[in-house]
């Protein structure tokens, strides 16, 4: 979070949106033409930073110009696929649009090679977002769209991201599973928040699991390190018990202030023991006790 940092992704972030505005002040006269143009220019322009920043040592800024050319990506495939006039019009979230799955699967692709040349963690970004755009693509496929569907997807989606990042930190590519966590957390939370808010649904089927995965994340979130968990886990853990409080609780009455005094301070206190205690749990369930061979028959 040092200046030059912000600055380089906030720069990052302004330049992804331009240049897509640029893409569609094209003329409109030959649109696919122009468009796919315009975005193989960028997508060079990008390329050609993110090599000559990278030759000079600025790793940060040279990867960042490498997300950009990613970012340019889908524009290039979809101008393409536009220009050989096989794109359809469906709009890929309610109705299935195999372009734009296979779009998604080349962003995701695209990433991943960017990130061989560069070894830059941030491209993960843009792969983890392509996959959970494919993924929100295919739940539309076989029929009509269902949002229960639809939050299905987010959920298993999300869980399989996240297992994906515990896999890496097992093989000590932590930072590069950071986007594998934090978006895959937040695909599962999407998921069980549409369960709580689905109109004439049962608002349990969302609040028991995030009750029940939020806790179990604050308590995980020690022993492995990760602070994405701890705040996914405090925001659900803290969230189900300030809905049972208030669904079963009188709000003007004492009994609610203290609820959620004892709540606060249950989060608060469990940190203390984190702190002290986290690394202890890690080392005991890690360590391994040398095996005996002297009273082993063969």
């Amino acid at each position: 979070m040092d200046p030059p940092n912000v600055l380089w992704f906030a720069g990052t972030y302004a330049i992804a949106f331009g240049s897509y505005a640029l893409l569609g002040a094209l003329p409109d006269s030959h649109s696919s033409v122009w468009t796919f143009l315009g975005a193989i220019a960028l997508l060079l322009v990008y390329s050609a930073a993110a090599h000559g920043l990278l030759r000079r040592m600025w790793w940060v800024p040279g990867g960042l110009a490498a997300a950009l050319a990613v970012a340019l990506v889908p524009a290039v495939a979809v101008g393409f696929l536009r220009l050989i006039d096989v794109w359809s019009s469906d709009f890929p979230f309610t109705h299935f649009n195999g372009c734009a799955v296979a779009v998604a699967a080349v962003t995701a692709v695209a990433g991943l090679v960017a990130y061989w040349l560069t070894r830059f963690s941030f491209l993960f970004f843009t792969v983890v977002t392509a996959i959970l755009a494919g993924a929100q693509f295919l739940a539309v496929a076989g029929g009509s769209p269902t949002n229960a569907g639809r939050a299905a997807a987010a959920l298993v989606t999300g869980g399989l991201l996240v297992v994906a990042g515990v896999f890496m930190d097992a093989f000590g590519r932590r930072r590069d599973a950071f986007w594998f966590h934090a978006l895959g957390w937040l695909s599962a939370a999407a998921g069980l928040v549409f369960f709580i808010v689905e109109p004439g649904g049962n608002p349990e089927r969302g609040w028991i699991p995030m009750l029940i995965v939020g806790t179990l994340m604050v308590i995980a979130s020690g022993p492995i390190g990760r602070a994405t968990w701890a705040v996914y886990g405090v925001l659900g853990y803290y969230a189900s018990l300030l809905h049972y409080m208030i669904t079963g609780l009188n709000t003007n009455r004492w009994t609610f202030a203290v609820a959620l005094l004892a709540t606060g301070l249950s989060i608060f206190v469990f940190g203390m023991l984190l702190h002290r205690f986290g690394q202890a749990w890690v080392d005991r369930i890690v360590r391994r006790a040398p095996r005996d061979y002297s009273s082993s028959s063969l």
